[in-house]
């Protein structure tokens, strides 16, 4: 069954949300809050969003950016005490509370719209976005492709990665390959992943992000893959093979059962982390290590 999210931050107005859904339709994901649900639902078969301006943490507006940006596939419903605004991060705003026949039609004709079209204005906008940013590629720096300032301090980088990943994972975009449009936009999204995981493969390693501010002193756009080759990057803590907080978190974990000298323990965390990120390389040779 789909699922709807439902965010508002009024448990008694959430109650009231969930109550007017229409029956046996959606399976309802609801919260008060904002921070993290993003993250929460990335791979989750949303139908829509319902979102109410007021929640608990005060982070409806950077949840429906967020939502907009990493799940174009979604309509948006956005629920106001007010007046509705005319535009926005959102398909359509109404005020709020109405009679429930009015929110399920809205609920519906949204869904209806986004099912029978798959909302094909924005899938060429979202083809554009990619293609613009695979165009302006060859003439940035690995910092500038990642979308940070150059020189810019490793949590930055790790926070943009994440959020590039969450947006642009080739992934993500497997279910509509079947579609007319669906296969070239795979193919560019594809292209443009493997381009932010060289730059941060590059930047979030301590000697070849040395080697690479060498380069780019020199007027460098790419680091020469021969010094990457030679580069001695020496041993690594095993959490910075992580690409993303969710793998991360498993091989500090492992770093920690190997310092106990569990050995067993530590291969089984990498494993977590492995699960977590399945294209990630360094991870896979780290478990192959401990298997061999």
């Amino acid at each position: 069954m789909k699922e709807i999210l439902v965010a508002c931050g009024d448990v008694a107005l959430l109650k009231q949300i969930l109550g007017q859904l229409p029956p046996n339709t959606f399976k309802p994901v609801a919260t008060k809050k904002g921070g993290g649900i993003v993250e929460k639902v990335q791979d989750r078969p949303l139908a829509m969003a319902l979102i109410h301006a007021d929640l608990a943490d005060g982070q409806g507006p950077a949840l429906l950016q967020s939502l907009r940006q990493t799940r174009p596939e979604v309509p948006i419903l956005l629920l106001v005490d007010g007046q509705p605004p005319s535009k926005g991060p959102f398909d359509r705003a109404l005020r709020y509370p109405i009679p429930g026949p009015v929110l399920r039609n809205a609920i519906t004709s949204l869904v209806a719209d986004a099912q029978g079209e798959h909302d094909l204005d924005k899938w060429k906008a979202f083809y554009q976005e990619v293609k613009t940013r695979l165009a302006k590629a060859p003439t940035q720096s690995y910092f500038q492709i990642l979308g940070v300032k150059d020189g810019a301090p490793h949590h930055l980088l790790v926070k943009a990665f994440d959020h590039l990943s969450m947006r642009y994972h080739p992934d993500r975009y497997n279910q509509y390959r079947g579609e007319r449009w669906g296969e070239a936009l795979h193919e560019k999204v594809n292209m443009l992943y493997k381009l932010f995981t060289e730059a941060y493969g590059v930047v979030s390693d301590r000697n070849l992000r040395a080697l690479y501010e060498e380069a780019m002193a020199r007027g460098e756009l790419r680091l020469d893959p021969e010094a990457v080759n030679r580069a001695d990057k020496g041993p690594r803590p095993l959490h910075e093979l992580a690409e993303g907080p969710k793998a991360r978190r498993f091989l500090k974990l492992a770093q920690t059962e190997l310092a106990k000298g569990n050995k067993a323990g530590a291969l089984q965390n990498l494993n977590f982390a492995l699960s977590m990120e399945p294209q990630n390389v360094a991870i896979q040779k780290k478990i192959d290590e401990f298997q061999a």
